[in-house]
């Protein structure tokens, strides 16, 4: 009897532990560490990343605070590469373009000032595009290509950091 008793203490230990879940999360202000290119220092892109995010953090079931005092995890996340990755095939009178919207961004877990998890994240969204006259493309972003892959990244990084 006292080892049914003790494997059952031992089971409800190892299940409950000693962290509480994360149930309330603060998202400190995004960081824009872009070296290179347009979106290098864009403070919409920091606005809409921090957007995303909290619906990311809404759709996995925490809750966001928007006082940093009345919870005791913060989240700080930091974008390090955006960039497209373009690939163009001609044949004669064919043209096929393939750009891949490409973001890497990390994502630090704090609890009070301590850091608790560190996770860098990429991901990235493909659009082809072809015809059969060929046509000059400016390399531009693609806004609905550019969200899908920031979407992608920041449910990535909220899933494996949380």
């Amino acid at each position: 009897m006292r080892y049914v008793l003790l494997v059952f203490v031992v089971i409800i230990i190892l299940l409950t532990g000693d962290n509480p879940p994360v149930s309330k999360i603060y998202i400190l202000p995004v960081k824009n560490s872009i070296k290179m290119g347009s979106l290098s220092g864009n403070v919409n892109l920091t606005l809409g990343v921090k957007n995303i995010l909290s619906e990311a953090i809404q759709e996995k079931e925490y809750n966001e605070v928007l006082n940093q005092d009345s919870t005791d995890y913060s989240l700080q996340v930091e974008l390090v590469y955006f960039d497209i990755l373009k690939t163009s095939s001609n044949l004669s009178v064919f043209h096929k373009d393939e750009s891949e919207t490409v973001i890497r961004m990390k994502g630090v877990l704090y609890k009070k000032d301590k850091k608790v998890k560190e996770l860098i994240v990429e991901e990235s969204s493909s659009e082809i595009s072809s015809s059969t006259l060929a046509i000059n493309y400016d390399g531009s972003f693609n806004q609905q290509s550019a969200r899908q892959a920031v979407k992608k990244a920041c449910i990535k990084l909220v899933d494996n950091i949380l």
